[in-house]
């Protein structure tokens, strides 16, 4: 009888799965076979070596697919820093496992790729230096795959050089759901629906409508879905209009791709009334206009004014505060103004700035 264990590249992950190779109940198989989703370092084989007292592991493969692809243009690695980016052995552990991630998605699509990296980032250096080393130095022959040099490029950059971005309110349809829904594996929760889906499936693979207006912004997305509805409306007429064998034979041949845009048009409109709703009740269209004339404007006691007014404000949610009152220390915190003392003092996050 086989076994065959997948391990994804943690190191605690891999640890358990060394742990249960001693136990005595995988006696009851005759091997094992333990597939790794990446690059299997020397120390990690001697590990499971030694752990496998029984000799009941016959195989170990590796199967590199350590990254979560998200659509045909972005892949996850399904971890966070969290809040510590200082030098510490969990970030550089959290650095191991980009690397680990990345060398999987190079070798998944078979590429050995020319590595450009920030200067200024000591983290984007070893990760840049880490890969190299794998591609180039220790696993060279695994990256042989007959391409010229500048085929590809691998570009490491470091996020938080530019700490202003994620602080704002973002409006096209993706980002939108990301930052005011959440998508986890594609998969986007609705809370205020009023029909029973509470779950929705969001995939640029599979969906040709988000596709076209992933990229969209708010205006032009509500008329998208206006156009959407309307050819939905057209198609469900003409469906209506059976008169003949003929019609009834053209009806079954169109049902599947009629079925799949009913559900393709409900699921918009559910998630179009669902963002609707949040922006409306969290008055964050309020909020965006505050944070543009803060980053864009050149007056900084109109911003100010605007920022205060919106601290005062009881329907604006304190982490949207938050966001505002870093907006403004990061573009004016230099000036050696007491405006800033005045609105860390009156913002409800205080002790957070």
């Amino acid at each position: 009888m086989a076994n065959t264990s997948y391990v994804s590249c943690t190191a605690q992950r891999a640890a358990r799965q060394i742990d249960k190779v001693g136990q005595e109940y995988y006696l009851e198989f005759f091997e094992c076979c333990a597939v790794f989703s990446h690059l299997v370092q020397e120390n990690l084989l001697q590990k499971i070596a030694a752990s496998d007292e029984y000799e009941v592991v016959q195989q170990v493969q590796e199967l590199y697919a350590s990254f979560v692809p998200v659509d045909p243009s972005l892949f996850s690695l399904e971890f966070s820093f969290g809040m510590n980016y200082s030098p510490s052995d969990k970030s550089l552990r959290a650095t191991d496992r980009v690397v680990e991630g990345i060398s999987s998605l190079l070798l998944s699509l078979k590429w050995k790729p020319a590595i450009r990296f920030q200067r200024s980032s000591s983290r984007c250096r070893r990760v840049a230096e880490e890969i190299h080393r794998l591609a180039y130095i220790q696993e060279p022959g695994l990256f042989d795959f007959r391409q010229k040099v500048g085929d590809y490029q691998l570009i490491v950059l470091d996020r938080m050089e530019d700490p202003v971005t994620p602080l704002l309110s973002q409006w096209t349809y993706q980002a939108m759901v990301h930052e005011i829904l959440g998508i986890k594996n594609n998969k986007v929760q609705l809370r205020h629906s009023l029909n029973d889906e509470k779950e929705i499936v969001l995939a640029s693979s599979d969906d040709s409508f988000y596709q076209e207006n992933m990229f969209s912004n708010y205006g032009d997305l509500g008329l998208a879905v206006k156009q959407l509805v309307d050819n939905f409306q057209a198609i469900s007429k003409i469906n209506k209009q059976i008169e003949s064998i003929d019609d009834m034979h053209r009806f079954i041949e169109s049902f599947p791709e009629f079925r799949h845009q009913s559900g393709s048009v409900a699921k918009h409109v559910n998630l179009i009334s669902e963002l609707s709703k949040i922006i409306n009740e969290k008055s964050l269209m309020t909020v965006s206009r505050a944070e543009q004339e803060v980053v864009c404007g050149s007056d900084r006691v109109l911003a100010f004014d605007l920022v205060m007014d919106l601290l005062a404000d009881n329907k604006i949610l304190p982490f949207e505060c938050l966001k505002l009152a870093l907006l403004f220390i990061l573009r004016y915190g230099g000036h050696g103004n007491k405006q800033v003392s005045i609105l860390v003092y009156k913002s409800p996050c205080e002790g957070h700035i």
